[in-house]
């Protein structure tokens, strides 16, 4: 069976921002309608716009069973965090609601721990492997390529070459350690090695550390496995 891509249209920012903004006190219905009218200058054609509205509903408002916390919290967070900081949570969340996006951000991160530039076509070749040679995954991989340009996590240094932009820090406690448990919860596994939360290749663009201490009032779990391995759960 052909996995589900659904990752169909480049994502700006501002839409991510306005639909955050809007999510905690709207009405489904009302919303589809703000988004409509919010985005009509910005993409004229209506099957692009509907699909685009889509999308921000799927990240912010209709979000998957068992997020719905992490959706509140992020919701808390964006209310005080800078721009920069809003980035991060914009990355969690759509990295929850679209596994192809999850993926594809894994497969960059780790063509860019071994090599400084990436290639469409590298990206390309790997997602079709996951998802099939289909005209769909061509489109979703450059719709998420070009989100992430537009996002300023990766740069265009000649066409379909893309270089690491500068990581950016991420110190906040409480956004680390949602950004924590994104990681976790997007795995296939129950827990991981700290140090791999911290590095995983799917949250490239992002620097951040971990502290035991910090955990302690929050959602994740931390035991020790062996003499120095220490294991990061869901509580």
């Amino acid at each position: 069976m052909t996995k589900p891509v659904g990752f169909d249209q480049k994502i700006k920012l501002d839409h991510l921002d306005y639909t955050a903004r809007k999510a905690r006190d709207t009405e489904r219905k009302k919303m589809y309608e703000i988004l409509d009218e919010y985005l009509i200058s910005d993409i004229k054609g209506a099957k692009s716009r509907k699909n685009t509205i889509t999308m921000l509903m799927k990240i912010w408002f209709l979000v998957d069973e068992g997020h719905e916390e992490l959706r509140d919290r992020a919701l808390d967070i964006l209310m005080s965090c800078s721009p920069q900081e809003r980035i991060v949570l914009h990355w969690g969340m759509t990295m929850l609601a679209y596994p192809f996006f999850r993926d594809l951000a894994y497969e960059v991160g780790n063509l860019y721990q071994l090599q400084n530039e990436v290639s469409s076509q590298q990206i390309g070749r790997k997602m079709k492997a996951l998802y099939g040679d289909r005209r769909r995954v061509e489109v979703a991989t450059s719709a998420a390529l070009s989100s992430m340009k537009e996002w300023g996590v990766i740069q265009s240094v000649k066409h379909s070459i893309y270089t690491l932009a500068e990581k950016k820090e991420v110190v906040s406690q409480e956004l680390k350690l949602w950004l924590a448990e994104v990681v976790v919860r997007v795995s296939e596994y129950s827990s991981m090695p700290m140090d791999m939360v911290i590095s995983a290749p799917n949250v490239f663009p992002f620097n951040f550390s971990l502290n035991i201490r910090e955990m302690d009032e929050s959602s994740l779990s931390v035991n020790r496995q062996g003499l120095d391995i220490q294991m990061v759960g869901i509580k």
